[in-house]
């Protein structure tokens, strides 16, 4: 039994099922929980779409029908003709890199990443993320990483302080920096239409200041909001930035000789070789004994 998930938006839900039922085979059963928006049987499988907008399937034969199905029914918008989304991985968290990613997707694309399960980041686990980037590589236009090593993390950090800045400063130098090289690759491919950039807010006006840098935003719509993972640029920008992040800590973990999975917060402090894989001034401050993630 392979399980997959699905993420739409809830209000699609109706025709979403709406279309299952006309398919052959297919039949609604009672739901098990308030939570179920509907529960399909199709052969031996089951889909289950929740208030949430989340969908489950259990065989290949449902994730294949809820592929085909998502894809009719989730609405292009054909506003824009391009949508990058950026959004950062590792940001809170002691170990590892802090990585940006940026991606930019046609509204085709987003039909096909939303029927191949992209969504936030933060709903998959480490194996998840790590097919579903390269099923973005394949359907983007353009994706970019800055990767932000604890090394070279460390010394920024102690230098933006001594100018009394904080890390929403490095991040916005982050953003923009990968925004600026996905924008370099649509322009290499001379691409027209209309452009928007979604990025997940935690600094509006430090990130705009360091976008107009590098970019003219008068020919861009920009949107800072929060749960910008919601849209799925920004979600497909998040799991190319996990990933970048998971892959770092298995590259280092082999360079090094070091279980830094395994590693706790407290063991990190006294360890010879921190300095190549943990962001000190967290460190510092954190008197936890919690160990990594994204």
């Amino acid at each position: 039994m392979t399980v997959e998930v699905f993420k739409i938006d809830p209000n699609e839900l109706p025709k979403l099922k709406e279309l299952l039922l006309q398919k052959p085979s297919t039949k609604l059963l009672p739901s098990t929980n308030p939570y179920e928006d509907f529960r399909i049987r199709f052969y031996d499988g089951l889909i289950v779409g929740y208030t949430s907008g989340k969908i489950v399937t259990n065989t290949s034969a449902t994730t294949q029908l809820i592929c085909e199905a998502i894809q009719k029914v989730v609405v292009r918008d054909r506003e824009y003709s391009v949508i990058i989304g950026s959004d950062e991985a590792g940001k809170g968290e002691w170990l590892g890199p802090m990585t940006i990613a940026a991606v930019a997707l046609t509204p085709e694309h987003i039909v096909i990443l939303i029927s191949r399960g992209v969504m936030d980041s933060k709903l998959l686990g480490p194996q998840r993320v790590l097919e579903l980037v390269d099923v973005i590589k394949a359907h983007s236009l353009s994706l970019r990483v800055v990767t932000i090593t604890p090394e070279r993390f460390n010394k920024l950090f102690s230098e933006v302080k001594d100018e009394g800045k904080t890390l929403n400063d490095m991040l916005a130098w982050g953003h923009a920096k990968a925004i600026e090289g996905v924008f370099n690759d649509l322009s290499v491919k001379k691409l027209s239409g209309k452009v928007k950039v979604v990025i997940d807010e935690f600094d509006k006006l430090r990130t705009e200041e360091r976008l107009r840098r590098v970019l003219d935003l008068k020919e861009v719509t920009l949107v800072q909001k929060s749960e910008a993972e919601e849209e799925t640029a920004v979600a497909a920008a998040s799991i190319v930035a996990r990933a970048a992040w998971e892959i770092w800590v298995d590259k280092e973990t082999k360079r090094l000789s070091v279980d830094l999975r395994n590693l706790t917060a407290s063991d990190a402090r006294t360890h010879p070789k921190a300095i190549y894989f943990a962001k000190e001034s967290y460190l510092r401050s954190n008197s936890q004994n919690h160990r990594s993630g994204a």
